[in-house]
């Protein structure tokens, strides 16, 4: 490798061709989302500087490649795509091994498997479709953000990157065919045929962007189908000649025209606008208005900005700036112990992600992009980006592998043992589950659970299907995290369990519930002896909803019981126990308030019973006191989640005991015999 002195030289020497008013428009596009994150209420639309990047990007890769497209020699895609993995990669890499140290030493042990899952995915370049689908996930809504979230753009880029030049290449293959049987010019007949293309692209990606954001916001946010318009955007400068660049007054005013229309996106898009859709005509014009104009060399311009040293400076390492900044903003306060940043923190913070990124330019970034071990070589270029990507994606699969492995394996009914509040926690005792795999002790509740809002019931049978003693459960994941526990039940006493749960399940018949109309038919048809009903006390579906589906099976002969709602666990509490370190003794003080646990968010389901006249089972006395809902008990950590306050599968198991009970006594009011 070249010395730094020499590839600083190279670097300057480059950096003298680049265009000024590009450096300032990085400059900007990352201070509004820096700003955004640090200060969201005072710059609720600064996520928009990710659009303004997204332009710039398709300016400049869309002139590079066309350069070499009208050429004899055509797009060396290899080569291509070497540049952008040297360019790009060793430095991501270098920041995700950075986090996932950071992840280890501050974040919540809870936390690591999905911190750890996204980093993966940042590292191949498809974190954007991981958070879509994270997005619309029932199971990861209470996640907190993953510290590798801003990764998303730079997947999506990646993407354009990869599919961009095979379409250019595809582009010219057809054009030069044509040109050679009709005696065409070549470059006339390249750039027509390319440009042709994006105008395809442009369209179909902006109408499916409007659709999608209209129809699911969530995920039209991070998918690259919805964003390769705004690269088309800035692609389609690269086709606008240069005499048609306008008088000076004209660049002019389409330069400061260009500047407010993104400052104005930033200061007055309103939070929870739907994005990108229509709103991102705002950021993505006024950046193509900005790239056109160029530089007017008039004192009055925006573009003055360019000739100052720091801003240029700043938009040199706006890459890298990008890079550090949102892991800072995630780990920071786990680092300082606090629940949120403080004025001077986040001051700290943006000052630490320039700093960082200064010097990774000079120590990272510089070194493999302008040094000719790398450069005189197409294949050299990968090896960097490939070594990189493969540590990332070693040691994030080797901790992944540890936590798995950490989650408590189900044990034989037989050796459940009893819940007993009385006998408190042994401090001398571990916490089951580990604290690692908290939020993956879920085991079989979602075996046979349907996330999706639309489609067929999904049922499950477990325990022995010839028997006659016949139960089931329904309702949504509140009804689902009781389901090891019956499992445990079934097996122990040679009884039949069929499941019908779901996403709003808990109103089968209500319009939100995927196959309601069959699960309800399945029930009734199904003469089962007792079912089981519980729902999130929290939950969407309306009391009148619930009441309905739970009044139309009493109607219809079948024998309901529901379950009083688990206890709601605060933030707090949650917390208490990630800070124990997995200590038993100190875990033990952790607890929810009664008012918060109970009477802040009522339990809907013993009072719909009460007025339909059915029968009840109430577990609370096996959660809380008269005081307080306490977070761990008998060792084992009640809640994997909040505030959505699921069980662990571990706790649910040790519910078994007091399951049974219940069951038969049920059982043995309706005269069912139970053997």
């Amino acid at each position: 490798m070249n010395s730094p002195t020499t590839s600083h030289r190279r670097a300057r020497r480059i950096a003298s061709d680049v265009r000024l008013d590009l450096q300032l428009l990085r400059a900007i596009a990352v201070g509004t989302v820096v700003i955004y994150h640090l200060w969201p209420n005072r710059l609720p639309g600064g996520y928009v500087g990710v659009d303004v990047f997204f332009v710039i990007s398709g300016f400049l890769i869309t002139s590079h490649l066309m350069r070499n497209a009208v050429t004899e020699r055509g797009v060396d895609i290899i080569a291509f795509w070497g540049n952008r993995a040297r360019r790009l990669l060793p430095l991501a890499c270098f920041v995700l091994l950075a986090t996932m140290a950071g992840v280890r030493l501050w974040l919540p042990p809870s936390s690591w498997k999905a911190s750890l899952e996204n980093i993966i995915a940042s590292a191949v370049y498809v974190q954007n479709w991981k958070l879509a689908s994270d997005s619309v996930d029932y199971l990861a809504r209470d996640r907190m953000p993953p510290p590798t979230q801003h990764y998303w753009s730079l997947s999506v880029e990646e993407q354009f990157y990869i599919g961009w030049p095979l379409l250019v290449v595809l582009g010219t293959f057809v054009a030069v065919r044509l040109a050679r049987g009709r005696g065409l010019d070549r470059q006339r007949a390249i750039r027509r045929a390319v440009l042709a293309l994006l105008l395809v692209v442009t369209t179909i990606s902006f109408v499916y962007s409007l659709w999608l954001t209209g129809s699911s916001p969530d995920v039209a946010y991070f998918a690259t189908t919805t964003r390769a318009w705004e690269f088309a955007a800035g692609a389609l400068l690269a086709f606008v000649p240069a005499a048609a660049a306008g008088t000076r007054s004209l660049r002019f005013t389409a330069s400061w025209i260009g500047v407010l229309m993104i400052l104005g996106a930033s200061l007055l898009l309103p939070a929870g606008t739907p994005f990108p859709g229509v709103a991102a005509l705002l950021p993505v014009v006024g950046a193509a208005l900005f790239i056109w104009a160029g530089d007017t060399g008039l004192r009055t311009a925006p573009t003055v900005l360019a000739r100052l040293r720091p801003v240029t400076w700043l938009g040199d390492i706006s890459y890298g700036i990008y890079l550090w900044h949102w892991p800072l903003i995630v780990l920071t306060p786990f680092a300082l112990g606090q629940d949120r940043l403080t004025t001077i923190d986040k001051l700290a913070i943006g000052a630490s992600a320039i700093a960082l990124a200064a010097i990774s330019k000079a120590v990272i970034e510089d070194p493999f992009r302008f040094g000719a071990v790398w450069r005189t070589n197409a294949r050299r270029s990968f090896y960097p980006a490939v070594a990189g990507m493969t540590a990332v994606c070693a040691v994030g699969l080797f901790g992944i592998q540890q936590i798995q492995s950490s989650v408590v394996a189900p044990a034989s009914a037989a050796g459940v043992p009893r819940l007993d509040r009385a006998a408190g926690t042994d401090p001398d005792k571990p916490l089951r589950p580990r604290l690692v795999g908290r939020a993956e002790d879920k085991t079989v509740m979602y075996d046979c659970f349907n996330l999706a809002r639309t489609g067929d019931d999904k049922s499950c049978t477990y325990g022995d299907k010839s028997s006659p003693v016949s139960i089931a459960i329904v309702g949504d994941s509140h009804s689902a995290h009781f389901i090891p526990g019956l499992i445990d039940v079934v097996k122990k006493r040679g009884w039949k369990l069929t499941t019908h749960v779901g996403i709003s399940c808990d109103a089968t018949l209500g319009p939100n519930c995927a196959g309601g109309r069959d699960m309800y038919d399945a029930i009734v048809a199904s003469d089962v002896d007792l079912v089981l009903f519980s729902a999130f006390r929290g939950s969407g579906s309306t009391v009148e909803d619930v009441t309905t589906y739970l009044a139309a099976l009493q109607k219809a002969g079948v024998p309901v019981m529901p379950i009083v709602d688990v206890p709601m666990e605060s933030q707090q509490a949650f917390d208490c126990v990630e800070e124990s370190g997995g200590d038993a003794g100190v875990a033990a003080r952790c607890a929810t308030p009664v008012e918060t646990a109970l009477r802040a968010v009522p339990d809907r389901n013993g009072p719909i019973a009460h007025d339909l006249g059915l029968p009840l089972m109430d577990l609370t006395d096996e959660f809380c006191d008269a005081r307080q809902c306490d977070a761990v008990i008998n060792n084992v950590i009640v809640h994997s989640d909040t505030p959505a306050s699921h069980m662990t599968t571990t706790f649910s198991r040790l519910l078994a005991p007091r399951l049974e009970e219940e069951i038969e006594r049920a059982l043995t009011a309706r005269g069912v015999p139970l053997e």
